[in-house]
């Protein structure tokens, strides 16, 4: 009979091999001759026919950990894998000559050095110092002066605005309706209250949001993580001379006007 300490050895093995196959443990990790090597000691003492049932199981156990290990190699393989272990074989069972013909095939250099010679800068040198000037060469820039222009008549009267009076009440109006959609919190998107059903009137809410930034009744804030543009209306208007001001430009464009009405 054997004694109570081998026996838990016998039950350890059964249950590492159960551990194997059912939770998924590497089969590579069970030292599988080391405990062939224990059971081979154990097994000249087994009288009992329970012991000699524990030792049977013990060894078919260890026998499924040798079957799912070759199992782990023929699957890795399919999949062109290598295992750090197994190209560490590999490379132990290569010689110095073998080893250094991998090594040609497999090495492709990225770096490579240029430098450019004696002759090459001399021709450098001679071909700036023979240029002619753009004057001579026949080549003249010629730029034109450009002055900022003006909103006409017509195109105040396609925003409803026939004088300073109705454009300063479009403005407030403008204004409130900022301060109304802000709410408490005293925020609200530019594009979210830019969009409107069709791109005329976008392009005109948003000419109205950038006169009420330069006349001081709402600021605006960007926040380049988030890639988004906050207007935040005052409560008081402050005009451009009692605070430094900077301009921000936004583009306006029917394709991405059309992809945001898309996405709403």
């Amino acid at each position: 009979m054997v004694s109570k300490k081998k026996r838990e050895l016998m039950l350890r093995i059964i249950d590492l091999a159960k551990s194997v196959r059912e939770k998924g443990i590497d089969p590579f990790e069970v030292e599988v001759e080391e405990l062939f090597q224990r059971l081979r000691e154990i097994f000249p003492e087994v009288e009992d026919p329970e012991e000699l049932l524990l030792d049977v199981r013990a060894v078919l156990g260890l026998t499924d950990v040798i079957s799912q290990q070759g199992d782990w190699i023929k699957h890795k393989s399919s999949l062109l894998y290598f295992d750090p272990m197994l190209v560490q074989w590999k490379l132990r069972e290569l010689s110095g000559k073998q080893l250094a013909r991998v090594l040609t095939k497999s090495w492709h250099p990225i770096v490579g050095l240029e430098c450019i010679s004696q002759p090459g800068i001399r021709e450098s040198v001679d071909y700036w110092t023979n240029l002619a000037p753009l004057s001579e060469r026949g080549i003249e820039l010629e730029t034109t002066e450009v002055s900022p222009g003006e909103v006409g008549l017509d195109a105040l009267s396609e925003l409803g605005v026939e004088s300073e009076k109705d454009f300063n009440e479009l403005i407030e109006k403008t204004w409130r309706e900022l301060k109304e959609i802000a709410g408490e919190e005293e925020r609200v998107s530019y594009w979210d209250f830019v969009d409107a059903e069709n791109f005329h009137k976008t392009v005109r809410r948003a000419w109205l949001v950038s006169f009420l930034v330069s006349y001081g009744y709402a600021t605006l804030e960007i926040q380049p993580l988030e890639e988004e543009i906050i207007i935040k209306p005052r409560k008081e208007r402050k005009t451009p001379s009692e605070e430094v001001s900077s301009s921000i430009p936004v583009s306006i464009s029917h394709s991405d006007w059309k992809a945001r009405r898309t996405q709403s």
